[in-house]
């Protein structure tokens, strides 16, 4: 094990990422919006780690000073909804449901569940919907054609219309 990457050094680590991502966005603008996307990886419709957001939710969500946060969600390695109950009042939670990572539209009736799920932990008008990251954090991509891409769009368009109005 490095020096520091024990319990309590990842501890000690999150909480100084904290403390310099809150120094960075103090002062800022008061029309300028920053928020924070928690990557899981998205490399050639592959990932890099799984495990709820629990170890890092109370610092994160509740006290990290962003706008809205960035969340993936699209499958089973990203854990429960029960980490937003650490949300902080003032953001807006964007609940990645939709995956890039392969061209099979999900099902309109799981997805709308799921974020009535998601609004146990969240009111629903601090909720979003969009795909868990972009298409692409690299050049090369992930395996899917531009046309599986818009249909993922169209997707989350038509879901945000009928959970939202």
């Amino acid at each position: 094990m490095f020096f520091g990457t024990d319990d309590a050094g990842l501890e000690k680590l999150q909480k100084e990422f904290l403390e310099i991502n809150n120094l960075v966005i103090e002062g800022k603008p008061e029309d300028l919006v920053i928020n924070t996307h928690i990557c899981r990886g998205n490399f050639h419709s592959t990932w890099a780690c799984t495990g709820a957001y629990d170890k890092v939710a109370e610092l994160v969500f509740g006290k990290e000073q962003v706008n809205a946060l960035y969340l993936e969600f699209d499958d089973a390695r990203s854990g429960g909804f029960e980490c937003l109950s650490h949300e902080s009042e003032n953001k807006k939670v964007v609940l990645g449901l939709i995956t890039t990572k392969y061209p099979k539209l999900e099902d309109k009736a799981a997805v709308i569940a799921r974020i009535h799920e998601a609004a146990k932990y969240v009111p629903l008008d601090h909720l979003c919907l969009s795909p868990q990251c972009g298409f692409a954090s690299c050049e090369i991509g992930n395996k899917l054609t531009e046309e599986e891409q818009w249909a993922k769009l169209a997707l989350v368009k038509e879901i945000a219309e009928e959970v939202w109005g």
